[in-house]
């Protein structure tokens, strides 16, 4: 027979025991019974990588999040995202959007294509990194100085990356934009354009990795260099770009590896611009922080549905933007992963 002392020390063995059990099943309970949180997500025009991309964010909040629910849709573009927020601003503590730093730059500077100032916005994450040049098939264009008179063949008016910077670089760091003619036909048609002899110089490309240097070329850059034709790489060079971004355009200066683009390119000076998911400041930290996470631990995954995504790292979500540009909550995020110090 147990004593009394025993009874006791059985009974409030039992006790506490239920108590833990209690607390592990209403701490279960209450993880379990989190509404689901929904955000919206604006992100390209359809079939572009980021698109893809965006829509693969969206995926991955479903399988692998207990309550948040990222919902993507296309959108015309970047310059629409900005302005719909604008426009809408009860969706600023709802919704990503697909932008980039020149794009808010343009944006919070009131420059073309914007009509006036819009708010800053603070970045989650890059999705894709973006580096231009200018293509030629005349082996006598190797300057600045020898596209005088030349017809440049651009993406459309609105591209950011394809038109809008690379304009901006001939205007303002080569200073030459009023002695040449530049087309605006889209990237592929300025390809076919070259090809064709319509133009002298096309704007070309590729996707970037931040930690290996990897340059995956665009599709109509591939294409220009299946042709066969003699091709020759023209440098925006360093200097020129550095002159351009106190004008209102936040590019980076980038070095194009030897041998990055064709096998037999030298190192060309260029820049870079990023499409990048952002929020208004005053997105709530809780969401960004879980959606960084996201983008952290399952960054492989983007590989698996786009070739643009194999190119991501972990270095490349925040290349090329400073900690005071980055939501808070994606920061705490980043420095927990130790990304940033």
């Amino acid at each position: 027979m147990r004593t009394k002392q025993q009874s006791r020390h059985l009974i409030t063995t039992a006790a506490a025991t239920a108590v833990m059990v209690m607390a592990g099943v209403n701490g279960a309970f209450a993880q379990a019974a989190r509404p689901e949180t929904t955000v919206s997500l604006l992100s390209a025009p359809f079939g572009t990588a980021t698109y893809v991309l965006f829509n693969t964010l969206e995926q991955i909040s479903k399988k692998n999040h207990p309550w948040l629910r990222i919902s993507s849709s296309e959108s015309p573009g970047f310059v629409f995202n900005m302005k719909k927020l604008d426009a809408e601003p009860e969706l600023r503590k709802t919704t990503i959007i697909g932008s980039g730093p020149a794009v808010g730059r343009l944006a919070s500077d009131g420059v073309r294509p914007f009509d006036k100032k819009l708010p800053s916005m603070k970045v989650i994450g890059n999705a894709t990194i973006v580096v231009v040049w200018l293509a030629t098939t005349d082996p006598k264009i190797k300057s600045a100085d020898d596209v005088k008179g030349k017809r440049i063949g651009l993406g459309q008016a609105a591209q950011i990356n394809w038109a809008v910077l690379p304009r901006a670089v001939v205007e303002h760091g080569w200073g030459i934009l009023k002695q040449v003619n530049v087309q605006y036909l889209g990237p592929k048609p300025a390809i076919t354009a070259l090809l064709d002899g319509k133009v002298d110089l096309a704007i070309a490309g590729g996707y970037l990795n931040a930690e290996t240097a990897t340059l995956a070329l665009s599709p109509q850059t591939s294409e220009l260099i299946a042709s066969g034709r003699s091709l020759y790489h023209l440098p925006f060079g360093t200097d020129a770009v550095k002159k351009t971004e106190p004008k209102g355009y936040q590019i980076e200066p980038y070095t194009i590896a030897k041998g990055a683009i064709d096998g037999k390119n030298e190192p060309l000076e260029s820049f870079i611009d990023s499409a990048a998911w952002m929020v208004a400041p005053e997105f709530p930290d809780e969401i960004a922080y879980e959606t960084t996470k996201l983008l952290i631990n399952h960054i492989g995954e983007f590989g698996e549905v786009h070739a643009i995504g194999k190119l991501m790292s972990l270095k490349g979500l925040v290349l090329g933007w400073k900690p005071e540009d980055i939501h808070p909550g994606a920061l705490r995020a980043y420095k927990e992963a130790g990304i940033i110090k």
